[in-house]
């Protein structure tokens, strides 16, 4: 008895459970939230990263020839390889989510899951490899620089620059970060692919309100069937017949959107996990409009498969993990194509930005619950073994035959259900073990029942927003840019790149205006200028200040312009010996009515 007790305690304080506020069962109910979440990445990955072929070629042809390779053939021996492919990448799949979340809860203490990327596995498949081989590099050549892109992470860790970069990332960014991946998993989740079915594509407007009932779809873009045995299935681009939010799944996932909601209102732990399970049961229940399997079953686009075909999946229950297609096949021989490093320094570039402003994102919605856990250097801790993490899980990726291995945002939805440690990153490394075994029933987790939690909790996200300083238009557009690009583009490394560059670009303006203000002021004796609360108050030349104290300052009401004198009140909480005279606040932590000027204002004044 003292052995398990001593066990647990020492369990405790090596994930600082005490200082963290948090035990065991909230840890491993949040990880169980978090894999339930993004297990949607077992099936659909290994789906899109088949449709390369993997090493599949013309000796796996029945009839050899140069057309049996090509996208859409019937081939009866390549179409068969394929498939193996497809098996293999779902074992391949998991076992780099499973190495990758190890190492994250055990070395980095973060409630973060890993999975191979949703952008950079379509990036690999049709930009890189090319569907059935087209493209200009082969998929052994691709996984050779995604391996070495592996250890460029790693050494990028150990040597401290992903540390420092977000350390000089200004605050307005990393705030602006983390609200606009929560309005891309709220984007997600409204999408029918991965989500409830709200939106839906648009020919003309790209978007469009969705919801519409598989029957009343005309489909406006063809998604055939990975094996080329079965003529073209549903896409998610389809024009509707008058029947908008008609469809039973998408209400369903309203539904379990509601109940997450009104749980989480009353204070009820686990509401993100028993809305899932609520929909996830209801949808396996064959013979309904709203069933994920069975003959009846409305099909999904972006998941490839028929109700009928996900109903015989999800009757094997058990399935045997193999990596006898996708394992260990690497060419460096490839590398001397000059497409190959192409490809892996855009790997590497998307990859680093993609990983490294979600983990810190991630970070710092901890540290929304937990004040003071990312510092004011940008510092969390034990983040250089975070930052292996995801570079180990790389490498292991692609010794498995899939794309390079990310943060998940998802594990957001684990976060706001109360992990706080390494645990909840071990529990779903726990989960990823059992569903080797058990991927049939994991893998039929419908869409729908996750998008709801996709929603919520990028809803709680977008809190951050409010600390941004809107009023600054050099930090509002790079902050904006940030928010709006990331679900815009389907990318949070492109989100975080266009801040970056704009709040480079707005600072740079600023300071090459304000140098050559202030020479003309200094040369025409011109008036100086501020800002309180998004007003420019006017000073006359020769103002003078003088200081109140360490964050305020005192100037004469007559060195203000007469013209803008209205809108600068005099406010009610000064001194007596200072009434006559407008006080100027240096900070906000300051009582309102306060005049709050810019970050710098006692240096420029």
């Amino acid at each position: 008895m003292y052995s398990t007790v001593s066990f647990f305690l020492q369990v405790g304080r090596y994930f600082d459970m005490p200082n963290r506020k948090t035990n065991l069962i909230t840890e491993l109910r949040a990880g169980t939230v978090t894999f339930l979440t993004m297990a949607y990445i077992i099936s659909v990955n290994a789906n899109i990263i088949s449709e390369t072929g993997g090493p599949c070629g013309l000796p796996d042809c029945s009839s050899p020839g140069p057309k049996c390779t090509l996208p859409g053939t019937t081939d009866m021996g390549y179409n068969r390889c394929v498939d193996e492919v497809r098996k293999d990448l779902v074992t391949g799949t998991i076992v780099s989510s499973m190495v990758a979340c190890f190492i994250m809860g055990v070395g980095g203490n973060l409630p973060i899951a890993l999975a191979p990327s949703m952008g950079l596995n379509a990036y690999f498949t049709y930009n890189v490899v090319g569907v059935n081989g087209t493209g200009n590099v082969s998929y052994k050549t691709a996984l050779t620089a995604i391996f070495i892109e592996g250890w460029i992470f790693i050494i990028l860790s150990v040597t401290g620059v992903r540390g420092k970069l977000i350390a000089l990332l200004p605050r307005t960014l990393s705030l602006s970060m983390s609200a606009g991946i929560g309005l891309f998993l709220a984007f997600i989740g409204l999408q029918g692919g991965q989500g409830i079915g709200v939106v839906a594509d648009d020919e003309a407007t790209l978007v469009t309100l969705g919801g519409c009932p598989f029957d009343a779809q005309y489909q406006t873009v063809l998604q055939t069937d990975p094996t080329g045995m079965a003529p073209a299935l549903n896409s998610t681009a389809y024009y509707c017949d008058g029947q908008k939010m008609h469809s039973a799944t998408t209400w369903l996932g309203i539904s379990g959107l509601i109940i997450m909601c009104v749980l989480m209102s009353r204070g009820f732990k686990g509401s993100v996990i028993v809305g899932i399970l609520f929909v996830t049961f209801i949808a396996w229940i064959p013979g309904h409009a709203a069933s994920w399997l069975g003959t009846k079953s409305e099909l999904i686009g972006g998941v490839g498969q028929t109700g009928a075909a996900r109903m015989s999946y999800f009757k094997k229950v058990v399935a045997v993990p193999s990596l006898s297609k996708t394992g260990a096949q690497l060419d460096f021989g490839g590398l001397r194509q000059g497409n190959a490093w192409l490809a892996l320094i855009t790997f590497l570039y998307v990859d680093f930005f993609d990983t490294t402003g979600t983990l810190f994102s991630m970070a710092n919605f901890v540290g929304t619950y937990l004040p003071g856990f990312v510092n004011e250097k940008k510092v969390f801790p034990r983040q250089l073994y975070a930052y292996c993490s995801d570079g180990l899980g790389i490498i292991v990726g692609s010794l498995c035959g899939t794309s390079p291995v990310t943060c998940y945002i998802e594990s957001a939805t684990g976060i706001r259900e109360g992990g706080r440690t390494g645990i909840t990153a071990l529990m779903a490394c726990f989960w990823f073990f059992i569903a080797l075994w058990f991927t049939p029933l994991l893998a039929s987790i419908p869409v729908y029942a996750t998008g709801p939690a996709l929603i919520l909790v990028g809803a709680l996200m977008m809190i951050n927003v409010v600390k941004i300083d809107w009023a600054d238009v050099n930090k509002a557009v790079p902050a904006f840019l940030t928010i709006a690009i990331m679900p815009f583009t389907y990318s949070i490394a492109y989100g975080v790149i266009a801040g970056v560059i704009s709040y480079i670009i707005a600072q740079l303006c600023k300071f090459i205006l304000d140098k050559a203000e202030a020479k003309w002021m200094g040369f025409f004796g011109k008036a100086k200028r501020t800002n309180y609360e998004g007003k420019d108050i006017t000073l006359q030349p020769g103002a003078n200040l003088a200081a109140l104290n360490d964050s305020a300052f005192v100037v004469n009401p007559d060195d203000i312009d007469p013209g803008l004198a209205k809108s600068v009140p005099l406010p009610a909480d000064l001194p007596e010996e200072v009434t006559s005279a407008h006080r100027l606040d240096i900070g906000d932590d300051l009582p309102k009515p306060s005049m709050v000027p810019q970050e710098d204002f006692s240096r420029r004044l």
